[in-house]
């Protein structure tokens, strides 16, 4: 049967790993942020293009259709939540400190982390899907644009 200390040592070791999650997941959430941003950019600069160059064929159209269903999918990965959950406030800690001991405070830390680390998951996955799909229209639209102008 393991001893309080190792039970204590486990917990904090489960937190710090649990807090280093949700670093990387701020991280890719940052990340995707700014892919969806330059993405959108890119849709802008090639619709632009697009415009300006049409092709012989009637192609064009559905390149700029698929531009603009790309850059909505980048607002809306933009816009959607990221990485909310980083840890448990610190107000409610406090409270809890005075009320429980160090062993339940522990415990209810490393049950609010990784909860939160959970909830970040579902979150980036939403995030990253939208990406992908907003990434692989504007490769679409390139590709259609360019059969166009064969």
């Amino acid at each position: 049967m393991p001893n309080h200390e190792d039970t204590s040592l486990l917990t904090c070791e489960l937190s710090a790993l649990a807090r280093d999650q949700l670093k990387m997941q701020t991280s890719r959430s940052t990340a995707l942020d700014s892919g969806a941003l330059g993405l959108m950019a890119l849709d802008v600069a090639f619709a632009t293009i697009v415009i300006e160059t049409r092709g012989a064929h009637d192609l064009w159209i559905v390149a700029l259709l698929l531009l603009g269903l790309s850059f909505g999918l980048a607002i809306r990965a933009l816009w959607r939540k990221g990485t909310e959950a980083t840890g448990p406030p610190v107000a409610r800690l406090r409270e809890e400190r005075e009320t429980h001991a160090a062993d339940q405070l522990r415990e209810s830390q490393l049950e609010d982390l990784a909860a939160g680390v959970n909830i970040n998951d579902r979150a980036l996955a939403r995030k990253t899907v939208l990406f992908d799909r907003a990434l692989i229209l504007l490769v679409l639209a390139i590709l259609i644009d360019l059969a166009g102008r064969l």
